[in-house]
């Protein structure tokens, strides 16, 4: 008999961040039931075989009514289809259930078969048989070019103002004298392992580095860890500070070498990786991934165009989003703002902080190796208006590469079609071309 068809849904950009934390609070914590599953099953089977054959405004009417703009929104539902299927190719069909709950909420897993593997959707159905909520399941797995017992990582805390950080070392698991790596993390709240659904990009990145013979740090970046004034966020408090109290310990970790530390900046960690090196003094080198070269606050407005744009359903809520952010970036064109004034998610202080940073002109100012690496399917930040940016500012710097790849987002995972965020949330790996080539420019230094 032939598998039946289905889909799978994962929420996590900006504008969808409070949708994604509802799904996993609402999902969590479940405890095993062996009962009778028809019921729920078909329910969730169904809405599977809509999301398959793009049914959307269909697979929204199945949740319950307060919840068809939110979690159930048909544009949500198609971006979360994208996304998925921009990852895991064709759909092949149901490859098995299982059902668990929590109160009276009943969660449906359903094992879906795709072209390159299988991924799981997570389904919530109330007791009136209406969904309540849906999304990715996926677990996190490590890369085929990892191999654990050439790795060894060991935990560890910094100490940085006010706050106390944890952090991960992780070294070949022979060999001295390794060179070392500082991972820092894009903008927004995020962990040492950039965890998002079934994706660790920065574990990706230190396990893979270490099977090339280098060391990585990576830690909690401040923004969750510990509180922060709103005036006190800046740039420097939420990034750069802590970035130089890691590469001290990198420095001083036994198995380094002192004298080759380098800074890998993700995102806005790209964008930091000059001032860092500025303020470091002694770095062999810097590299930015997916660094932005525009001024953050119109690259946050491009990102939401294109979020709005993306796929045929108009998603209202979004719209409603980049018509606050719109006039909120305008304020901070025009400086009319208080340090402790929120826009766009963040306070005046850290656009203030922005404001008085300039990127370039500070990748101008310091003799040390830049590599700039960008991939081609990223929408956040883009080869022509970020890439060719810093290559025109930055012409005729010496010890300057640059490194473009086809398909890969801004996660730096391969994937097909229009790159959507909710892709972040399905299971995949950075690509093992990235990791080597980054290990090359290190091994040159």
């Amino acid at each position: 008999m032939a598998p039946r068809r289905r889909t799978v849904l994962a929420a996590v950009s900006t504008a969808t961040a409070s949708a994604a934390a509802g799904c996993s609070e609402l999902l969590a914590n479940k405890s095993n039931d062996e009962g009778d599953t028809k019921t729920a099953t078909d329910v969730a089977n169904a809405f599977v075989d809509d999301l398959t054959n793009q049914r959307f405004e269909r697979a929204s009417k199945r949740f319950v009514e307060r919840e068809r703009g939110n979690y159930g929104a048909p544009a949500r539902l198609e971006r979360l289809w994208m996304g998925f299927t921009a990852v895991a190719g064709a759909f092949d069909g149901i490859d098995g259930t299982s059902k668990s709950t929590r109160n009276d909420v009943v969660v449906i897993d359903t094992t879906l078969s795709f072209e390159n593997g299988a991924h799981t959707c997570r389904v919530a159905v109330d007791d009136s048989q209406r969904l309540l909520n849906c999304g990715i399941a996926d677990q996190y797995e490590r890369p085929s070019y990892v191999d654990p017992s050439a790795v060894a990582e060991r935990d560890l805390r910094l100490e940085v103002d006010t706050c106390s950080l944890r952090g991960t070392v992780t070294t070949p698991a022979s060999g001295d004298a390794s060179p070392g790596v500082v991972l820092v993390h894009d903008s927004g709240p995020s962990t040492r392992d950039t965890a998002q659904g079934g994706t660790k990009a920065f574990v990706d990145l230190a396990e893979g580095l270490a099977m090339q013979g280098i060391a990585t740090l990576r830690y909690d970046k401040r923004v969750p860890a510990c509180e922060i004034e709103a005036g006190a966020y800046t740039l420097n408090r939420v990034t750069v500070d802590d970035a130089l109290v890691a590469i001290e310990r990198l420095r001083s970790t036994e198995g380094v070498d002192a004298d080759k530390i380098v800074v890998v900046g993700h995102g806005l960690g790209g964008t930091a990786a000059p001032r860092i090196a500025a303020r470091d003094g002694n770095l062999a080198g810097i590299v930015g991934l997916a660094a932005p070269a525009r001024p953050y606050h119109e690259l946050t407005l491009t990102q939401l165009e294109y979020k709005v744009s993306v796929g045929s359903h108009k998603w209202r809520d979004l719209a409603s989003v980049y018509e606050r952010w719109t006039a909120e970036i305008k304020r901070i064109r025009d400086d009319e703002y208080e340090s402790s004034d929120v826009l766009l998610g963040k306070p005046g202080a850290f656009w203030d902080s922005l404001a008085a940073y300039d990127h370039l002109q500070t990748a101008l100012d310091v003799d040390v190796p830049l590599h700039l690496v960008q991939g081609k399917r990223d929408f956040q930040v883009s080869v022509a208006d970020d890439l060719e940016r810093w290559q025109n500012e930055l012409e005729g710097r010496s010890k300057t590469t640059v490194e473009t790849y086809d398909e890969l987002n801004h996660l730096f995972m391969p994937g097909e079609g229009p790159s959507v965020e909710f892709a972040y949330a399905v299971r995949n790996n950075v690509a093992e071309r990235v990791v080597a080539d980054l290990a090359n420019w290190i091994g040159k230094l």
